[in-house]
């Protein structure tokens, strides 16, 4: 019992369980709404389609390139772990500090906001009265977590379901629509002025739209068999879930003139109302919130195995308090009070579109450096994996390239705002050297 507060998770977590997880995490918010920057950035229907197809095998690739990376050794700190056991403890704690500290907090609190937005369709609420109801869904969700983490996992099994059904039911109702005339073409819309930035735009946004598979590899501890199921996690639910992107973004192409979609604020409901009218728009609505709920509820669990990790290494003020597992419970509550907080302060600034380009940006640059320690240990484990990354060292190249010309062209068309991203993750080494030489003098 003194192990599990000290940190110690049950390992009870299946396959489907993980499949479910993964699904949930990755399907949320930014499909209804990521489509149409996407379609705005790339210029046209058909480069915008490609863009979709191309996030999604750079996903693929680089996914199971780090699933390559965590069978040498699965844990509870995922890309975190990763960079940390094979690059160092200051990179690695530069990695925590942006996940757990902007990454996590960021994406919860973008979600609570566009959840609460969604909700003023059925609800009419004020600016203020949005920002509580976001407050409160946080920590409803948060406080459900506190009880149980199997219950949770069991709630995402029927949740990946629910997720799923909005997008499916677009695509079986526009495939079998007479009146999906619109052509996909390369006729432009807009006009971008520089045609390689903007298409780094568009799979910047498409990519956040895919983000979320990550968390898989947080559950390492508490998969019942992480070698084997982790990697199967994540080639099960994310050749779904292109697919599905896929074909969602097609048929709305179909059924709207391009123009259309660019004036939209929610491409998601845009296409419903096309379909089925009102009352259609009010049944995406509904759904779209499930899906959000479902999309924190696996967030939640993501975050607060960032920050247990963190607290675990002593790389935070308050440490031990932060990584107590309630004896009773067998749930990080500390960690998720921890997280909540900080997703409540961020919730304050921001907006959903510039929090999530960095979130996204950054996100990338520390699975990068995991992409390239597969070189590396393929040179110095040949016999200690449990899984080979197929058509190596294709596929880990194909998702080096495509990280490489998304945040290459990111940078160049908004400096500034990386610049102060850089800035925010750097301020975490004084808090590492006031806490390892300091606090905790490296106990």
């Amino acid at each position: 019992m003194e192990q599990q507060a000290e940190g110690k998770l049950k390992q009870n977590i299946s396959l489907a369980e993980a499949i479910a997880f993964c699904v949930a995490q990755v399907i949320g918010t930014g499909i209804f709404l990521k489509p149409v920057p996407v379609l705005q950035n790339a210029g046209s229907t058909a480069m915008a389609t490609i863009i979709w197809l191309a996030a999604g095998l750079i996903t693929m690739c680089t996914a199971l390139t780090v699933a390559e990376v965590a069978s040498y050794k699965p844990n509870i700190g995922g890309i975190t772990g990763y960079i940390t056991e094979y690059n160092g403890k200051t990179l690695g704690f530069l990695s925590g500090w942006f996940f757990a500290i902007l990454n996590d907090p960021g994406t919860l609190a973008a979600n609570s906001i566009a959840t609460a937005t969604f909700m003023t369709a059925i609800v009419p609420m004020t600016d203020w009265q949005v920002k509580l109801c976001a407050f409160a869904i946080l920590w409803i969700l948060g406080l459900s977590q506190m009880v149980s983490v199997k219950g949770t996992m069991k709630t995402q099994l029927v949740g990946a379901f629910i997720q799923a059904a909005p997008l499916v039911l677009v695509v079986i109702l526009g495939l079998i629509n007479s009146n999906a005339t619109h052509p996909i073409n390369f006729s432009l819309i807009g006009d971008p002025n520089s045609p390689g930035v903007a298409l780094g735009l568009a799979l910047l946004s498409a990519m956040w739209v895919y983000d979320g598979w990550q968390a898989t590899a947080n559950l390492g501890e508490e998969m019942a068999h992480p070698k084997r199921d982790f990697p199967r996690a994540i080639l099960i639910s994310l050749s779904f879930l292109t697919g599905l992107y896929m074909m969602f973004n097609v048929v709305g192409f179909l059924l709207m003139p391009a123009e259309e979609i660019i004036q939209t604020d929610n491409f998601g409901a845009a296409i419903s109302t096309v379909l089925m009218g009102n009352s259609g728009r009010y049944l995406m609505t509904l759904l779209m919130i499930a899906c959000s709920l479902f999309t924190m509820n696996a967030e939640v669990v993501q975050a607060t195995r960032d920050i247990l990790y963190q607290a675990r290494n002593n790389n935070l003020p308050g440490s031990p308090w932060i990584r107590h597992i309630h004896p009773k419970t067998d749930t990080p509550i500390n960690a998720i009070i921890f997280q909540g907080i900080l997703s409540t302060l961020l919730m304050l600034t921001g907006t959903f579109e510039s929090i999530s380009l960095l979130i996204i940006f950054f996100t990338w640059v520390f699975t990068l450096i995991a992409l390239f320690d597969v070189f590396k240990l393929r040179r110095q484990n040949k016999l200690l994996r449990s899984f080979d990354v197929p058509l190596f060292p294709f596929v880990p190249l194909v998702g080096i390239g495509g990280a490489l010309f998304m945040l290459l062209s990111s940078i160049a068309s908004d400096p500034g705002r990386f610049v102060i991203g850089i800035v925010i993750i750097l301020l975490g080494l004084p808090v590492y050297a006031f806490c390892h030489k300091v606090l905790y003098k490296d106990k």
